[in-house]
């Protein structure tokens, strides 16, 4: 929406004016965004078909712009179609980007989200802007994380390299997608009273905190060593 709302992120890059951004509404997006594409289909469809102006607004501001990344990284058959629209409005604009921290997070998740050609694409939109990158952090960061040195100075091998990476990136898709949903262990039943509640092996679980099943949150791709890590957002209104 438009007004004068805030989000403005320290070392995060002025957000765009006008650009109003809750930040429980982003967080929930965010985390729809990360489920397969069957289930969060109609979330990354409205921000996939978002016209260039507020999708590249969204894209500089410190809390919208985790929402672009998410989006970019949807697991799932169809995902990748479905962003082809703002991948493309990223790439084309990437000089744009270059210029804010988020924008540049966001040019990193494009990029890992791309095949070879449209990553090769995207770093010779950023040639152009080589030098402004080079003069700020975070630009430095994102040309570490994408081998950009290597890729002017040997673009056949950075190309082999990215296409060997990709291969090993579907082996490992096509090995967990027919992996078999995972079976409880052998007597971990839960035994329930009376009345159908939790029995006390269910009680003591939950008060023990044992296991992991509550740490489904996925984290980001933290890029090479060395790169800094996504900033924490500011709290916005």
């Amino acid at each position: 929406g438009k007004g004068g709302g805030k989000g403005g992120g320290k070392g995060g890059g002025a957000p765009a004016a006008g650009l109003v951004v809750g930040n429980l509404g982003s967080r929930i997006l965010e985390a729809l965004l990360t489920l397969p594409y069957a289930e969060s289909r109609a979330a990354l469809h409205s921000v996939c078909s978002l016209p260039p102006s507020p999708l590249l607004e969204a894209a500089r501001h410190p809390l919208a712009s985790r929402v672009v990344e998410a989006a970019l990284r949807t697991p799932g058959e169809g995902a990748a179609q479905a962003r082809e629209p703002l991948q493309e409005t990223l790439r084309s604009n990437a000089a744009k980007l270059v210029r804010s921290r988020a924008g540049c997070f966001v040019l990193g998740a494009a990029f890992d989200a791309s095949p070879t050609a449209a990553q090769e694409s995207l770093l010779a939109a950023l040639a152009a802007s080589e030098a402004e990158l080079r003069g700020t952090t975070h630009g430095n960061a994102l040309l570490r994380r994408l081998r950009f040195e290597h890729y002017r100075s040997h673009p056949g091998s950075w190309a082999s390299m990215q296409e060997r990476a990709q291969r090993k990136r579907d082996s490992f898709a096509e090995l967990f997608a027919a992996e078999p949903a995972a079976r409880p262990a052998r007597g971990s039943k839960q035994r329930r009273g009376k009345d159908g509640g939790e029995g006390k092996a269910g009680r003591e679980g939950e008060a023990g905190g044992g296991g992991s099943a509550g740490s489904g949150a996925r984290c980001p791709p933290d890029g090479p060593k060395g790169a800094p890590k996504r900033p924490a957002p500011a709290d916005s209104g």
